[in-house]
């Protein structure tokens, strides 16, 4: 999404998740994973029998964080000081699969490298499989932002550049004048609707951060392929919830401000891929 001026930034943790709402997005939106924050990565202990087949050991978080200070920072300083898709690139979670989405972004906002002066509060994220953290990162000159980074089998660091500019499939702005009605994605912040108790369905209010439209949408509850969706709202308390949807408009002539979201792609604004420890 193409960066926009806007909201301030406030830390809300709820329950095992945390929530931190919009920095600027001119200057690089903060992400909002909605995971468990520990300060040290939890390993499961070792099985005390021995079974037939090896077991992938689950990761959680970045073990020994603190430590591996000078390692992320040199690798988040490469990432902001690229000049180019492929400079980005070389420091970004999931390369093959991001390098299209950046193509098509930065075709239309150009690439500005930045200085990071440091790094802030660095915390291990707790998601199986995954070795990830939430990281402050400073500038010079600019205000911090935060930022996800994953630890790879191989020991180096990587910047989740989609969560960090919001990417979509469509600006907010096209999205609401063009009204596909083929699924899209867009990375939106989402609140509980009340509705009539009538109604079967699940309705939410959905915008983009920095953005004043906001549009109805709607989603059948029971939907087992929704489940995850409904989780992440009951984390978020179904307020300002950080979500990656697909969403369409039906019937864009009769209802130009409700669209119907049909799918939701991540956690958060985080694309988990398969990992192997």
């Amino acid at each position: 999404m193409p960066r926009l001026a806007g909201a301030a930034a406030v830390v809300v943790i709820v329950a095992v998740a945390f929530n931190i709402a919009i920095h600027s997005l001119e200057r690089s939106p903060p992400v909002q994973p909605e995971y468990q924050v520990k300060k040290t990565s939890l390993f499961s202990p070792a099985p005390a029998k021995v079974v037939p087949e090896p077991r992938e050991v689950p990761v959680q978080g970045i073990l020994s964080i603190e430590e591996k200070r000078p390692l992320i920072e040199a690798a988040l300083r490469s990432f902001f000081q690229a000049t180019t898709i492929e400079g980005k690139l070389a420091f970004s979670r999931d390369p093959d699969r991001v390098r299209p989405l950046m193509q098509q972004y930065y075709a239309a906002s150009r690439i500005q490298p930045r200085q990071v002066s440091g790094l802030g509060n660095c915390q291990s994220v707790s998601e199986k499989g995954h070795r990830l953290g939430y990281i402050q990162v400073r500038f010079s000159p600019g205000e911090p932002l935060s930022i996800i980074v994953e630890e790879d089998a191989e020991g180096r660091f990587r910047a989740d550049w989609e969560s960090l500019v919001l990417y979509g499939e469509m600006t907010w702005q096209d999205f609401l004048s063009q009204k596909p009605q083929t699924p899209t994605l867009l990375r939106v912040l989402a609140s509980h609707l009340p509705v009539p108790i009538s109604d079967q369905r699940e309705w939410l209010e959905i915008t983009v951060p920095g953005q004043a439209r906001r549009l109805k949408a709607y989603f059948d509850r029971k939907d087992p392929q929704l489940q995850p969706l409904v989780e992440q709202l009951q984390l978020g308390s179904w307020k300002n919830v950080p979500l990656t949807l697909r969403v369409c408009y039906s019937e864009p002539k009769l209802n130009a401000d409700t669209v119907q979201i049909v799918s939701s792609e991540g956690k958060g604004w985080l694309i988990l891929t398969d990992r192997r420890s």
